[in-house]
């Protein structure tokens, strides 16, 4: 008989049944209840969560029980596979279309049985009920803190340092004002009320040897940070009617309201993922704090949708950047900043662009020369042609280029997978005996696998493109080739050939990759 061992460790910790002693505790039940004489496939996975089903290991071990290759899955215990009840049941359901049972060790399951796959299905709704309820009291002690205005700790912002104090035998920590760093608060949200742009803001706090608490110069993402920080508001009615609007939960009311009163925001990172990426405003805790607030609630409710026109008009400009062909490469010889592109209108009000050194832009003291875009480009482009025919280094580079896009797979078997896949969710939908919640499950996994499908059939659109170039360039020079390319193929082509080019004032110097 064919089986296959699923064992999952969600944390390398020392508690927990380890990934072994699972795959141990199955190969025992199989020889007990099976014999020895049987063929055992071991799917592992380390550090994985059983949030979803899409785990490499085990979305192999499911291939091969949808070539019908396995009699029996097996696994220390039910919540190694998954802790949610539709992907739970919708496995169930594919299992037996694949005339595979499943096992559980711990818990005494088989779902070759009636009995087992009923026990199975009471399990799994508890295994997610437990999940749902330790998620629920994370979020209830959240509230509870939320409401009493603590400090939770870590890096206190720019302008507090934090006070204990103990009430009813328990420590706790509020923020209390730091008069010097304040005033450096205040002045940065009174710069940019007067400027508008955080690089302006940079450049003042510059001129006027304002510092860091390190003692180092702000940059621009420190002066956002500020700035976007609710700590420093006041609980007015704006501000209530402004993280009303994003879906944030606020902890108070607008009768509750005071100058007096600064704001604490909870649950503002997702601490289950890597780097720990700030959360959207609907998973905020928005509260009354302990501390004054120093800004409006009106000011700094304008001051954030200035930040978010801003940084959209900055997105924008850096995705449609299809005008300057040596963008990202081009580096100041001085500072050693990269030059960037910037347009402007000429004398007979046409659009054109020039170089200019991003420290500069900065407000550094950099004096290099801004170069003519245009001209620039044209110059640099016929000294990299010119370079690539005199010297035999650009063949070195194709051949290297040939051969990783002969090792690219192609994206056929993906997209084959994902419509076998599909198919399988479709027949259990003709299925007149399962539930509602099962079906909800069943069109979600289709949609995903619909969005996964489109994907790697563009990834194959992509691939075959390169390919009809790499068979041009055989019938061809690399000068005709150019000629033939869309301006946003040459600067993926100078962005893979060249490493750097730098203008040091008087001429440009192309350093092409190794």
């Amino acid at each position: 008989m064919e089986f296959a061992i699923y064992s999952r460790k969600s944390k390398q910790t020392e508690k927990g049944a380890s990934i072994q002693y699972q795959i141990d505790c199955c190969k025992e039940y199989i020889v007990n209840h099976f014999g020895e004489q049987n063929n055992i496939h071991i799917f592992e996975e380390k550090g994985i969560s059983a949030k979803n089903t899409e785990r490499m290991q085990f979305q192999n071990m499911m291939l091969l029980a949808q070539q019908k290759k396995l009699d029996y899955i097996v696994c220390y215990r039910l919540d190694r596979i998954s802790r949610n009840v539709g992907d739970f049941a919708v496995l169930i359901q594919q299992l037996s279309l694949w005339d595979t049972a499943f096992i559980s060790v711990q818990e005494q399951f088989d779902t070759s049985t009636p009995s087992g796959r009923a026990m199975m299905y009471m399990a799994s709704v508890f295994a997610q009920l437990e999940r749902e309820t330790i998620a629920e009291r994370v979020r209830d002690n959240l509230f509870y803190l939320a409401k009493k205005g603590y400090w939770l700790g870590g890096t206190f912002p720019l302008g507090f340092t934090s006070q204990r104090v103990v009430q009813n035998k328990h420590s706790y920590c509020y923020l209390v004002e730091k008069p010097f760093e304040m005033n450096i608060v205040k002045n940065i949200y009174t710069l940019f009320w007067q400027y508008g742009t955080l690089s302006e803001v940079k450049r003042q706090l510059k001129k006027q040897n304002i510092c860091t608490r390190k003692g180092n110069e702000f940059s621009l993402t420190a002066i956002k940070e500020i700035l976007a920080n609710p700590v420093y508001c006041k609980a007015d009615s704006e501000v209530i009617e402004y993280f009303l609007e994003k879906g944030a939960e606020v902890t108070f009311t607008e009768k509750q309201c005071s100058d007096d009163c600064g704001l604490m925001v909870y649950n503002k990172r997702n601490y289950t993922k890597k780097s720990s990426p700030r959360q959207d405003m609907q998973y905020w805790i928005v509260a009354l704090a302990k501390h004054k607030g120093v800004v409006s609630g009106e000011k700094w409710v304008n001051i954030q949708h200035i930040l978010h026109k801003n940084s959209r008009q900055y997105t924008q400009h850096k995705t449609e950047n299809k005008y300057a062909l040596f963008s990202g490469v081009l580096y100041c010889g001085i500072c050693g900043e990269k030059m960037q592109s910037k347009k402007r209108r000429n004398h007979q009000k046409t659009m054109t662009f020039d170089y200019i050194c991003r420290g500069k832009l900065q407000g550094k003291c950099c004096t290099i020369q801004n170069l003519l875009g245009k001209q620039t480009d044209d110059s640099i482009e016929e000294m990299l042609l010119k370079y690539i025919e005199q010297n035999d280094h650009f063949y070195e580079i194709w051949k290297k280029w040939k051969e990783q896009y002969q090792h690219k797979k192609c994206y056929e078997k993906d997209i084959a997978y994902c419509q076998k896949q599909k198919q399988n969710y479709i027949d259990l939908l003709g299925n007149k005996h399962i539930s509602d919640e099962v079906i909800k499950e069943i069109n979600n996994k289709i949609e995903e696998l619909s969005k996964q499908q489109k994907l790697f059939q563009y990834k194959k659109m992509l691939y075959e493109k390169e390919q009809y170039y790499l068979k041009q360039y055989q019938c061809s020079t690399f000068r005709m080739l150019w000629k033939k390319m869309s301006i946003v193929q040459k600067q993926q082509t100078i962005q893979y050939l060249i490493e750097k080019a730098i203008w040091n004032g008087k001429e440009i110097k192309i350093v092409l990759k190794q």
